[in-house]
Formats: structure tokens, C-alpha cells, sequence
């Protein structure tokens, strides 16, 4: 059985390196313990979790937060992340726990059970909100996390996110080069989340680049007739941009049902939609959720050194599909 003196000859290390080093201890670089971490991989070390608990009164667990929204247990966006998650929490000897509640306080009262009685010190945010309760209680413990999506303006955390500004520009530049749209509308939540806010500044600046006018719309929550006033206010519009592909393709059965004859190019992100849902005028951006819920595990627990800001983040890239 391969043991920790096996790693640090190896490496020409100390058996103490060689333990700190696989405990993330940051007195260690990161340099030291990737090299540490790839060795124990490559040459099959298996550490006694148990025993590794009880000391360090730490679980080799990392805690999954989602956020409260009536749409996440049917958005294979995030079925995406976990997967990308659990194969580098496997390779890495971690499991994960989800925290998912119907209210704000169930999902605090969730994360602190998780660290006061299950001692997980590692957490993975799936949003990230400004002023956000979950957020503020996580910075006043002693535990490490990660936000899928960048923190607002003035705030600083960990967190892996896309190029949101040019995932917008790309996105209206598509329907305006590709289909000729000549009056594509944005399509956004009333939420002015930080991903939406640059979504839309990239639609802005393709729109102004293209000497158009721009024309932005608020989608509301409720399943009622404001997309129908809007649309019939607009017959203009021939592209829809939407902030995701839920609410695409909401905009576009509203659309076909005020002008079922008239046809009009979508576009949404997070290619999240089954096949038999749309057809050749629907679009998505794929947003890679396995390669961010990868990136965010490898961010968490490589975490970068004080200092190190700009490691402080991962971007992932986007494709048109």
C-alpha cells in the first residue's frame, strides 16, 4: 500500500511536507501541493479519511448551494455543474451535499447544520446574489467557497463565471449576421443579476455597433399577458435575444401565438432545452456548466494564496449550438 514516505521520496520532500501539503495546509505553496496531489494520484494513494477527519475536525465533503427559485429542480443547467463537480470531487476523494431549500432561512438553517454538525468547511455557491443572507453568513465563518457567477460590483470572492459581456455581443451579433434580424429584442428577468446586467451590455454594444435601435424587455415571474401586450406593441421585431432559454422560448410561443404565421429567430443560453421543446428558430448559447462546476471544485480546493488576485477566478468559454 502506497504511504505518505512513498510520495515524499519521491518528490525529495519530508514526510511533514508531504502531510501538510495533502491537507491544503497554506503554509505549503500551491505549487507544492499540485505536485504533492498529482504524485499521491499517479501513484494510488489512498489516505484514511476517518483519521484525517477526526484531526483536522474538518469532512472531505464540499457543500452544494442552490439557489431559491422555483425553476431549479427542472433546470438540467445545473444537473451540468454537479456532473462537473462530482468527477473532480471523485478524482479528489470528496463527495458532495446539497443544500436546497423553498425559502432563504431553510436554506440557512441547511448550510449551518452543515457546518456546526457535518464540520464541512468547503462550500460551492450555484449564484451569486448581491446582499445575499447565505453569502454574508458563509464570509463571517471560518470556511472556504466559491460562486458559480461573479459577485456584484464592490464585492470580492472566489467564483467561476463566463465572459457574460461578450456571450451578449456574440449572441446579437448572431441573429443580426446569420438572419439579417433588423429589431432583435433583449430579453431579461426583473432580477438585475450580474450575469444579466453584462448579457445586456453586450446586446447594447452589438446593437449600437450595428447602428440599430435598441429595444430591451423585463419578462415577469407570473404566467400572464404582459409578453402578449408587449410583442403586439412591438410587431417590429424579428430576433428575440433572451437572458435564458426559459424564458426564449416563453417570448416565443407568445410570439407564434399572436403571429403564427410570422416567423422569428431566438436565442437563449444555457442550452438547457430538449430537442422535441424547439425547433430551427431557437437558439442557444452553451455555457459549458460541466467545465464550470469543474473549474469551481479545482478553485475551492486550490484555493489561491493571499495576494494572488488574479487567480482569484476562473472564466469559462461559450459556444453558439
Amino acid at each position: 500500500m502506497v504511504t505518505i514516505r512513498d510520495i515524499a521520496k519521491r518528490l525529495g520532500l519530508s514526510v511533514s511536507t508531504v502531510s501538510r501539503a495533502l491537507n491544503d495546509n497554506k503554509r505549503i505553496s500551491i505549487k507544492t501541493r499540485r505536485n504533492v496531489h498529482q504524485m499521491a494520484e499517479k501513484l494510488g494513494y489512498q489516505p484514511n479519511y476517518n483519521a484525517k477527519n477526526l484531526t483536522n475536525r474538518e469532512a472531505n465533503t464540499v457543500g452544494v448551494v442552490f439557489p431559491v427559485n422555483n425553476r431549479v429542480v427542472d433546470n438540467i443547467f445545473y444537473v451540468g455543474i454537479l456532473r462537473g463537480m462530482n468527477a473532480q470531487l471523485n478524482q479528489r476523494n470528496y463527495v458532495l451535499s446539497i443544500a436546497i431549500g423553498d425559502s432563504t432561512e431553510q436554506v440557512i438553517d441547511n448550510v449551518k447544520s452543515m457546518i456546526t454538525r457535518a464540520q464541512i468547511k468547503h462550500f460551492i455557491l450555484l449564484y451569486s446574489h448581491q446582499n445575499d443572507p447565505v453569502i454574508e453568513m458563509l464570509q463571517n465563518e471560518d470556511v472556504d467557497f466559491v460562486t458559480i457567477g461573479k459577485p456584484a460590483a464592490g464585492q470580492d470572492w472566489l467564483y467561476v463565471d463566463n465572459d457574460n459581456v461578450k456571450a451578449g455581443f456574440d449572441g446579437a451579433n448572431f441573429l443580426i449576421n446569420e438572419f439579417h434580424a433588423q429589431n432583435p429584442v433583449f430579453v431579461q428577468t426583473h432580477n438585475d443579476w450580474p450575469f444579466e446586467i453584462d448579457r445586456r451590455k453586450g446586446y447594447l454594444d452589438a446593437i449600437n455597433q450595428a447602428g440599430k435601435q435598441p429595444i430591451v424587455f423585463s419578462i415577469p415571474d407570473a404566467d400572464d399577458g404582459v409578453p402578449d401586450q408587449f410583442i403586439k406593441d412591438h410587431p417590429q421585431m424579428d430576433g428575440i435575444v433572451a437572458i435564458d432559454d426559459y424564458s426564449g422560448l416563453k417570448m416565443y410561443h407568445r410570439f407564434k401565438m399572436i403571429y403564427p404565421d410570422k416567423d422569428i429567430e431566438v436565442l437563449g443560453y444555457n442550452n438547457s432545452l430538449p430537442a422535441e421543446l424547439t425547433d430551427t428558430h431557437f437558439h442557444s448559447v452553451d455555457i459549458h456548466p460541466g467545465e464550470m462546476g469543474k473549474s469551481a471544485v479545482q478553485l475551492l480546493l486550490d484555493k489561491p494564496e493571499d495576494g494572488e488576485a488574479a487567480n482569484r477566478h476562473i472564466i469559462v468559454g461559450h459556444q453558439i449550438v
